[in-house]
């Protein structure tokens, strides 16, 4: 593959998520959560069970991606390579708070060493986080896409995950309308989505992410054809 084909960019996922606490393995007096049911949508309706996915080290401030990454780049210890960082907040009813995102973590018991790493570059994690049984997510993180067709890409680093450009922002509750109508009114297969943006030569794009085990270009064109047939109802 012709890596001019690769797009590098920055932008956000915006989903809910159910997180459970970890009691083992982490720094003590920090909270660290794991998303317990990720991509719900779909593994609700298929008899597997879901492959761990993303962690959540719970901060005391927020810290920026370009901050996150920094961090990062540092950790001197040989997964450093495999770990997808991003920065996240958490929004609980009216209150936020903000989070590390690790995902492709290979080892949970190297957990306690990776917030080690970070904190010795002046991280300062939260002693305390009470957590509901479902929190709107959002991630800033960077995508490494290859374009399939007009407004369709898939992901580089996750072979499960594709993304759809939309023609306008939508507000979330409007998003979970949009995402039943079509799946009410189409014959696409089984999937996630969650929302999202990028931003490409400076200009701000809406995007809805699409997961499935079984993803190809055939599912990413039936979803894009009824997002445009529902969209401008919104």
């Amino acid at each position: 593959m012709n890596s001019k084909d690769i797009i590098k960019v920055c932008g956000s996922i915006t989903k809910k998520e159910s997180l459970v606490k970890l009691k083992e393995n982490i720094l003590p007096h920090t909270v660290v959560a794991e998303a317990n049911l990720p991509y719900s949508n779909y593994y609700g309706r298929i008899p597997r069970k879901a492959k761990p996915n993303s962690l959540f080290l719970f901060t005391e401030r927020y810290y920026s991606l370009e901050e996150a990454l920094r961090f990062n780049q540092n950790v001197d210890f040989c997964t450093k390579n495999e770990v997808d960082v991003a920065s996240a907040i958490m929004q609980f009813n009216n209150d936020c708070s903000p989070a590390i995102r690790i995902k492709n973590f290979p080892d949970y018991e190297n957990l306690e060493n990776l917030q080690n790493c970070y904190a010795k570059q002046g991280m300062k994690f939260s002693r305390r986080q009470s957590l509901e049984s479902e929190t709107m997510v959002t991630v800033n993180k960077c995508f490494e896409l290859k374009k399939a067709e007009e407004g369709i890409f898939f992901d580089e680093k996750e072979k499960d995950e594709g993304y759809i450009l939309v023609s306008k922002y939508l507000k979330f509750e409007q998003f979970e309308q949009l995402m039943r109508a079509v799946f009410n009114n189409s014959k696409c297969r089984i999937f996630d989505e969650a929302q999202g943006g990028l931003i490409i030569d400076g200009k701000a794009f809406d995007i809805i992410r699409v997961y499935s085990e079984h993803l190809d270009i055939e599912l990413l064109k039936c979803v894009q054809k009824e997002i445009a047939k529902q969209i401008e109802q919104f």
